[in-house]
């Protein structure tokens, strides 16, 4: 792959203007003379656009003229939704009415009209898009001068929450200076696909020509005089934990959660994002992480993927007020260069904890019978947000969602209790699932072996709500056994984490040794008339994962000849050969941080307190290839 070019809307689809015409150029055919060539002008009609995906579109490419209007795995035009902030003006670039500049123009995909310069006085020529798409798009057409861009069709108003003033154009008119001349029009996405039976992100273009008495030119390959041509929006994809994360946000608060992840980003040489400006630790929670994704031209002529991250957020803040909202710091924060914000609920201040992203997942690609995730499969707990479940499934890539149970947790999220790590096998990855019996057989084992005195949370605090003070959390093995009210909701769980398994088992094809178990004890808290289980134990499946590293809660558990018997039994289990964990199979680098204070004892854990992205190419797979 070559560098990209900056220019790419205007240097490398201008440098395609003085190119042949392609299938759509047809003489008008009058009375031929004696040696049979025609004697009327030749006309063009012909509306081009990247259909053979190289980043081009150009006029002279049969396999951009004869794939106009398809779209499958091997052919069809794409645009991106330009919700990111190439200006620096805290404003998502497709809110605007203007092309921002500068790296913008990546964002901006290029369509052109051929150019008929046989065509009349008088002619004039019409670009239309259909209906519903003009509300979703912006077109924009590149002045004669070489120098400007004006727009033209699809939304022409700011149609924002700010400003909810919405014009939507469906045609636009070209002189007949820019029929003979061509032109170069270019799209971007104002919106993303958000359910099925909405929007379905193809956009329908037509071109036609009439001459200066009204009369609408035809040819043998245009013969209702219209030539048609399709694109479709690039879809939102979720992030998953088998993703080439490059960068790891999270709260500054607590030192000894950070320098536990920022040990773990350092040795991988990945970017660690910290913030103090917002009041909420969980940053898993109140906002998702994925992208959009095209192919474009490369400076040397090759092509690569581009697109953007994308920041999703949760529809609640801390406090029941517009500035505590999610999306208001993301703008302020997360937005810019190749960094979008979307938030996809339909009312501020709706759902609940279920709509914190905790409780959204991905399980990583797999295939079984009938079923193919290339790009894995959304994965989601109880109670989510219909808007929220309909964005997914319309996106047609990573659904159906699938659902794992989650109304027996505190805080009812998937997270509390799977996860997903890379694995040197066929599949290519592992389920880790909590075991709350697994914790038990191991404090058992430790008693029985004479340890029984051994504390478990030595030197932690639980948090006192009724007086604000602390409690001390250290408890002897013997004595965390014989607490019958941990004991019997860890049996609880167990039983529901077992169902849970069963069923994804059945649902992915997973073999049991595809699973490892995360030993963890679960309690329970009563919220309102009904018991809520909740990690007893440092809930370590509660991870953060990048390439093949994975971060977790420091154990703290009983001390048995120098040595935390949880982090010994989990460092041999994902630390070594033994699962075939990592690309090489010979283990994940593991890494334990105190999470004890601002997240354990809050009821989260490391993954509810982190959030990673990546930036292009985000997958080894590419979403257009898949003929989804």
């Amino acid at each position: 792959m070559g560098r990209v070019s900056r220019l790419s809307v205007v240097a490398v689809l201008l440098a395609s203007a003085g190119a042949g015409c392609g299938d759509d150029t047809q003489p008008f055919l009058g009375e031929g003379g004696a040696d049979g060539e025609p004697l009327g002008p030749t006309y063009v009609i012909d509306i081009v656009v990247d259909a053979n995906r190289n980043g081009v579109a150009d006029p002279a490419d049969p396999a951009d003229q004869d794939a106009e209007e398809q779209w499958d795995a091997s052919v069809g035009a794409m645009f991106l939704p330009n919700l990111d902030d190439d200006d620096a003006d805290q404003i998502r670039d497709a809110d605007d009415t203007k092309m921002n500049g500068g790296n913008d123009a990546l964002d901006i995909v290029a369509f052109r009209v051929s150019a008929c310069p046989e065509c009349s006085e008088g002619s004039t020529g019409k670009v239309e898009l259909d209906d519903t798409a003009a509300a979703n798009v912006r077109v924009f057409a590149h002045g004669l001068d070489g120098s400007t861009w004006s727009l033209v069709a699809g939304e022409t108003g700011t149609c924002s929450e700010e400003d909810p003033t919405c014009t939507p154009v469906t045609a636009y008119s070209l002189s007949t200076e820019q029929v003979r001349a061509g032109a170069v029009l270019a799209i971007e996405g104002r919106d993303v696909i958000r359910q099925e039976g909405g929007w379905d992100g193809f956009v329908e273009l037509a071109y036609s020509i009439t001459d200066a008495e009204g009369t609408l030119l035809t040819t043998d390959a245009n013969p209702d005089g219209v030539d048609r041509a399709k694109m479709r929006v690039a879809p939102w994809l979720l992030f998953g934990n088998l993703t080439d994360f490059d960068r790891v946000w999270s709260s500054s608060d607590s030192g000894v959660f950070v320098n536990g992840i920022e040990d773990a980003t350092d040795a991988a040489k990945i970017e660690y994002e910290r913030y103090s400006n917002y009041g909420d630790q969980w940053t898993q929670d109140f906002f998702q992480t994925g992208y959009f994704a095209i192919p474009i031209a490369t400076q040397d002529g090759g092509v690569t993927v581009h697109g953007m991250r994308v920041a999703n957020a949760r529809p609640w803040g801390r406090s029941n007020s517009d500035a505590s909202l999610p999306i208001r710091w993301l703008n302020k924060n997360y937005l810019g260069p190749d960094q979008a914000t979307l938030a996809v609920y339909h009312e501020p201040h709706s759902g609940d904890s279920f709509d914190s992203h905790g409780n959204h997942d991905l399980i990583p690609a797999y295939s079984n019978g009938g079923d193919d995730y290339p790009l894995g499969r959304i994965l989601i707990g109880s109670g989510i947000l219909d808007e929220t479940k309909a964005f997914y499934n319309a996106q047609g890539l990573q659904s159906p969602y699938y659902i794992a149970y989650t109304d027996w947790l505190l805080v009812g999220h998937v997270d509390e209790y799977l996860s997903f790590v890379p694995a040197n096998t066929p599949r290519g990855w592992k389920l880790l699932i909590a075991s709350p019996r697994m914790s038990r057989e191991m404090l058992l084992e430790a008693q029985a072996a004479g340890n029984g005195a051994a504390i478990v949370h030595q030197g932690k605090q639980w948090y006192d709500w009724d007086t604000g003070g602390e409690i001390p959390a250290a408890i002897s093995i013997d004595d965390l056994l014989a607490n019958e009210d941990i004991m019997e909701a860890s049996q609880d769980a167990q039983v529901t984490i077992d169902e849970e398994r069963e069923k994804l088992q059945a649902e992915i094809g997973l073999t049991d040794d595809e699973i490892i178990e995360m030993p963890f004890l679960f309690g329970q808290e009563m919220y309102g008339a009904t018991s809520y289980k909740i990690a007893y134990q440092p809930g370590t499946v509660n991870a953060l994962v990048f390439g093949d590293y994975i971060v977790m809660a420091k154990p703290f558990g009983p001390q048995i000849d120098g040595d935390d018997i949880f982090e010994a039994h989990i460092r041999e289990q994902l630390g070594t050969a033994m699962n075939d964990l990592g690309k090489d199979g010979q283990g994940l680098e593991v890494y334990f941080t105190d999470d004890w204070d601002l997240y354990h004892r809050l009821d989260g854990e490391v993954h509810c307190g982190t959030n990673p992205d990546a930036s292009a190419p985000f997958s080894n797979v590419n979403w257009w290839e898949t003929g989804r």
